[in-house]
């Protein structure tokens, strides 16, 4: 309404309508002010007039002015929204084809996840199915060891029967150091063998086979022969490496008892005689061998606590590390507890004791701990001599290479498991024993009941006998 007004008193029109009313206006007032006798009132009122005029087309033309300019900023302000929208719409576009590539990427991430998931499961359930395979495969093995267990036992009580009235004491002196028989050996069995000796194998577990390992100790047989022996006896039941690091250790604790190591720690206790200590061990009873190897290994860390750090102290502490590796063998006979205890003290006690590593991960594996059994047995390869633990690197590629067969990884498993064989196979204790072996063995075993007290006596008086580890 105001611009129409506005527009209405521009027009040109307006102004000629405008100037000849203000020339009648003139007239009419010269007219008028002719006859007045103040000529000079009539000149003020008509520049008085003429300024208003002047002053309403000043207005006029300046509210022209605003009008135009506010047509032309809002014409640029119409410009600039347009212009912004585009823009918005281009914008919302862009934002929207980015939404959409985002969520294209989130779905193609969702489904990589989902076919990993899928994978895993996968790869779980074939590594479960094949452990359950094994597990299958082996109730059946032992199933048919059971089966042929009780078949031969049926056997030897029938030949036990037959034989009853014919046993016969036999005083056979055996010489099977480093593995060989002397020809006397020879002549004897060769004579005796086709009368009364009937060799029947019946398998047994390695604390029933302690006795005898203590027997051949004190017969001074070859280690590497009464792991044959044994080896052989017990059928499997034990691995190569457990059965090593028994005779080695038993062997270790006739040694300290020979030598007198238990005298010093049983002044003032109820400590056990090592007799006694000897005969429950041969009887698969370690209770009082581990008392003694407690009581030792305790005076010595006492002994080493009381002095300061040096060469002399970490010697005692790496000795009763050793120690404890023989404490942890004879216990595992009965308690893998305490058995894995022991190791684990001996690795702390001596942390590059290689031996400690190795039986400490077969109780983590018997234990059912195969995560870290497996990186135990990585450790003892990391840390070992091929040459000096060449025994420790056997079992730990024997073992690991069982990991990785079940990990479906059967060619790091095929190579490890060669590199096992080869030594075992290089030791013969794999081998099975002859016929003669096999009757020098029955006799042995059916005298050593018989003859503990003077096997025990012998072991004693052996000072010959020697403890593994340095002292």
């Amino acid at each position: 309404m105001f611009e129409q007004i506005i527009t209405l008193f521009c027009a040109e029109s307006f102004f000629a309508s405008a100037v000849t009313n203000i020339d009648v206006l003139a007239g009419t007032l010269d007219k008028y002010l002719t006859g007045m006798s103040n000529v000079r009132i009539a000149s003020y009122l008509l520049m008085l007039l003429a300024f208003i005029v002047f002053l309403f087309l000043v207005i006029v033309i300046y509210v022209k002015s605003i009008i135009a300019f506010l047509k032309i900023d809002n014409s640029a302000k119409q410009k600039n929204f347009k212009k912004a929208k585009k823009e918005l719409l281009e914008n919302e576009e862009d934002d929207s084809a980015e939404e959409n590539e985002e969520l294209q990427r989130e779905i193609e991430l969702e489904e990589l996840r989902q076919k990993q998931i899928i994978d895993q499961q996968r790869e779980l359930e074939r590594q479960e199915k094949r452990r359950q395979q094994i597990l299958l495969q082996k109730k059946e093995q032992e199933k048919k060891q059971e089966e042929e267990k009780l078949k031969k036992e049926k056997e030897q009580e029938e030949l036990e029967i037959a034989q009853a009235n014919q046993k016969k004491e036999f005083g056979i002196d055996l010489d099977w150091k480093k593995g060989k028989k002397t020809e006397d050996n020879v002549t004897s069995i060769d004579i005796l063998s086709g009368e009364v000796l009937h060799y029947q194998q019946s398998n047994k577990t390695l604390p029933e086979l302690i006795g005898l390992i203590i027997d051949m100790i004190a017969r001074n047989v070859d280690e590497l022969k009464i792991a044959q022996t044994v080896m052989y006896r017990n059928q499997g039941q034990a691995s190569e490496d457990e059965i090593l690091q028994t005779i080695t250790e038993v062997k270790n604790f006739l040694a300290l008892a020979a030598q007198g190591k238990f005298n010093d720690i049983r002044r003032g206790t109820n400590l056990p005689d090592d007799a006694s200590a000897i005969l429950h061990l041969s009887e698969g009873d370690a209770t009082y061998a581990l008392a003694l190897m407690e009581s030792l290994m305790d005076s010595r860390i006492e002994t080493a606590a009381k002095m300061t750090n040096g060469a002399r102290k970490d010697q005692i502490f790496q000795e009763t590390s050793n120690m404890a590796c023989t404490f942890g063998t004879l216990s595992a006979l009965t308690d893998t507890r305490l058995a894995t205890g022991a190791f684990e003290l001996a690795i702390e006690l001596h942390p590059q004791n290689v031996n400690a590593w190795n039986r400490a991960a077969d109780l983590y594996n018997k234990a059912g701990s195969y995560n870290q059994a497996m990186k135990t047995y990585l450790h003892v390869l990391n840390i070992a001599d091929e040459e000096i633990n060449a025994e420790q690197v056997a079992n730990a590629n024997k073992m690991l290479s069982q990991f990785y067969y079940e990990q479906g990884n059967n060619l790091q498993a095929a190579k490890l498991y060669n590199a096992s064989k080869l030594y075992y196979e290089s030791l013969g204790i794999n081998r099975r024993l002859d016929r003669q072996e096999l009757e020098i063995i029955d006799l042995i075993e059916q005298k050593q009941k018989q003859d503990i007290q003077q096997t025990i006596a012998t072991i004693l008086a052996n000072q010959d006998l020697q403890y593994s580890y340095a002292l």
